[in-house]
């Protein structure tokens, strides 16, 4: 190899021993300035490790000595930091919270509250002029404010906005104090001075990004006419001032995204409004105050905060029933004003805790409005009325299935409440001078109700639920119409066929669910036929409204048994029928034997002729049985049978006194005994193919 090329490998070698040292030098320094500000790092080589020389490469003719390179000096900087302690675990966020934002908001509100004292303290012992006083607190504030601006500069951001705070506060103090104790101001002036400084709060808020100056601002603002009040009312004002107002702190939030302004600017527009109904709201004045209530409205239900525009038609409704009272025609009218208006943006900005905040605030309003329905004679206008908002939530359902959009389960539970609330309120409306079509119109509620369900089911069938639940708000108002209709045995006869019908749908449909409503309208039925209808006074045997009530209640059962036979329930409904039957026949005939015999033979009578009554029926069951091939009522004929044995030999034989009524019953059970072994005698053969044709189909 040629010098000149050994060389250049040479300087080559030394440049990269030169660069290597230097690494290292930089990583310790690097280490040293992480542990000084508390950073863990790990510990360097050179730090651990010696450092030895560096062999020169095998290939260099340069000798160690010449090769070797001393280390680079240090870079030029501070000493080296002490080794930090170990390290305390704590929460410096939380701390700084505490010490610098709590601390500082305390701390101001503690200064106000000072110089409040300080003024009045002042006052008292007539150090200074009345003049002097206000100048002392208008140079206070803005003192504190041209301080918390320099704070501001420096960096004490935290700080700076407490000290704005309170110079904002004692601003209003001071303008406050100038008008209201010494008279030293106009009410115009003062107005105009505390309006500027709540203009300023807001530029404030701006420039330091101070939600709470913001807030502390509009709280003055708000505050302003009801402080500076001199008892004259002037609604198209104050109610206008405060709309400006709230239409400042709601474009302030939505620009900033502070939404505690939304909130803060609701609760004081709701507040003010109802005071100032409260104090000087007349029906001269309702113009003024429905122009105001609906524009309070429009402002809130429309807020990015979902709590304000939840919470809007609550207090829209409220207001409104306000100045409606003692009169609900305001009332009525405008409040499917705000009802549509909440379902239109509940659609759009999909939120619908707005309709079911509407529902909620409507019928609730509606039934504390305590109006005095007896002095308005045209209540079917009342009830059309009623009708509108009642429509509203009716549709919006299916308006949205029709679209495609999801119900959810606000649909669901908005559904039946809004039927039976506005069945109630019509009730009491129609009730004094249309109760004869009472009715006719719950009828037509329920028509409605499965014209939608059915509707529901050819244009939206994944809303199956929906379905179901207009079409069981269909039926309780048909099951409600025949007691509001019919009285006396007339309603038992209704619920029977109603019951009857729906279990033939439930057959037809194969609905499980249309059978369980209608075993519970059949419930109803017998509730019925157990009170007022077992009573029921009658001259005639068999002929008689009671007995055709059982009769019809026992025929409906009985057709249900039939319609449903593949239903688990349908031997309830078979056994309820045969049960039903027997109950009227054996009241038909403790009624003839009280009407016929003599009355110290009474009960026996009645026992006997029971006894009898029931080995007929049994011996029946099993005559039809045997024709119809049907092994259930056979079984039920033995097992009645075997009750009427049981009775008269642990009953009758002791309990009837007259020996020939005891000789009746025996008597006559024997014959009907043997005419029951007679049929098994006779049909042995056949009832026996039967239960092995059964047997080989099983």
């Amino acid at each position: 190899m040629a010098d000149s090329d050994q060389q250049r490998l040479d300087a080559i070698v030394q440049v990269l021993i030169r660069i290597q040292q230097d690494q290292r030098v930089l990583s310790d320094r690097l280490a040293r300035l992480e542990g000084a500000a508390g950073f863990t790092a790990p510990v360097s080589q050179s730090a651990a490790q010696p450092a030895t020389p560096e062999a020169p490469p095998p290939f260099s003719s340069v000798p160690p000595e010449a090769a070797e390179v001393q280390p680079a000096p240090p870079m030029p900087g501070p000493a080296p930091a002490p080794t930090p302690p170990p390290h305390v675990h704590r929460s410096p966020e939380l701390e700084t919270r505490m010490g610098l934002t709590w601390i500082n908001r305390i701390g101001v509100v503690t200064l106000v509250l000072g110089v409040a004292f300080f003024f009045k303290y002042a006052v008292d012992n007539r150090w200074i002029g009345e003049g002097g006083r206000v100048a002392l607190g208008v140079l206070a504030g803005l003192a504190l404010l041209a301080g918390a601006d320099r704070l501001w500069h420096r960096g004490q951001r935290v700080f700076a906005q407490g000290i704005t705070g309170a110079g904002i506060a004692v601003l209003f103090v001071a303008f406050y104090a100038a008008f209201g104790f010494y008279s030293l101001i106009s009410q115009p002036a003062a107005f105009g001075l505390m309006l500027l400084n709540t203009a300023a709060a807001i530029v404030l808020s701006l420039r330091y990004g101070s939600q709470a100056i913001a807030a502390l601002g509009l709280v003055g603002g708000f505050m302003t006419p009801v402080v500076l009040s001199t008892g004259q009312d002037a609604p198209w004002f104050f109610l206008g001032y405060v709309l400006l107002l709230a239409i400042g702190a709601a474009t302030l939030a939505w620009r900033r995204r502070w939404r505690l302004l939304d909130g803060l600017a609701f609760a004081a527009a709701f507040i003010l409004f109802a005071a100032w109904i409260g104090q000087h709201f007349t029906t001269e004045k309702r113009l003024v105050a429905i122009v105001f209530a609906l524009a309070y409205y429009a402002l809130f239900a429309t807020r990015e905060f979902r709590p304000v525009s939840a919470m809007a038609p609550a207090a829209a409704c409220v207001l409104l029933l306000a100045i409606s009272v003692p009169g609900p025609y305001p009332f009525l009218l405008l409040a499917p004003v705000v009802i549509a208006t909440a379902m239109a943006i509940a659609d759009a900005r999909s939120r619908p805790e707005m309709l079911l905040a509407a529902f909620a605030a409507f019928w609730a309003t509606y039934g504390l409005g305590q109006f005095d329905f007896v002095h308005y004679a045209a209540r079917g206008t009342l009830t059309a009325l009623l009708a509108l908002p009642f429509a509203l939530f009716l549709m919006w359902a299916p308006w949205r299935a029709g679209r495609g959009a999801a119900i959810g389960g606000i649909g669901l539970i908005v559904a039946p409440l809004n039927a039976a609330f506005f069945y109630a309120g019509a009730y009491v409306l129609l009730r004094p001078g249309w109760n004869d079509w009472l009715g006719l119109f719950t009828v037509a509620l329920a028509a409605v109700h499965f014209a939608l369900a059915r509707w529901l089911w050819s244009a939206a069938r994944s809303e199956r639920l929906l379905m179901l639940m207009y079409t069981g708000v269909a039926l309780a108002l048909v099951t409600l119409a025949i007691p509001v209709q019919f009285a006396g045995f007339r309603i038992t006869m209704a619920w029977a066929l109603e019951a009857a019908a729906l279990a033939w749908v439930a057959a037809r449909t194969r609905d499980e669910r249309l059978q369980w409503i209608s075993t519970a309208v059949f419930a109803l039925a017998f509730l019925r036929l157990s009170g007022d209808d077992a009573g029921l006074a009658v001259s005639v045997t068999l002929l008689n409204l009671r007995f055709l009530t059982f009769a019809v209640v026992a025929v409906c059962l009985g057709l249900s048994a039939q319609f449903g036979r593949r239903w688990a329930g349908a031997v309830v409904l078979y056994f309820g029928a045969h049960g039903v039957l027997l109950w009227g026949l054996v009241l038909e005939v403790l009624g003839w034997a009280s009407r016929v015999a003599a009355p110290q033979d009474v009960v026996n009578f009645q026992s006997a002729a029971v006894s009898i009554l029931l080995a007929a029926y049994a011996v029946l069951l099993v005559a039809i049985g045997v024709g119809t091939r049907s092994a259930l009522n056979r079984i039920f004929g033995l097992v009645l049978i075997g009750s009427v044995v049981a009775k008269l030999y642990l009953y009758d034989v002791w309990r009837i006194n007259r020996g020939i009524y005891r000789v009746a019953a025996f008597a006559g059970l024997g014959v009907f005994l043997l005419l029951m072994s007679y049929l098994y005698s006779r049909f042995r053969g056949s009832i026996e193919a039967f239960w092995r044709d059964e047997e080989s189909r099983t």
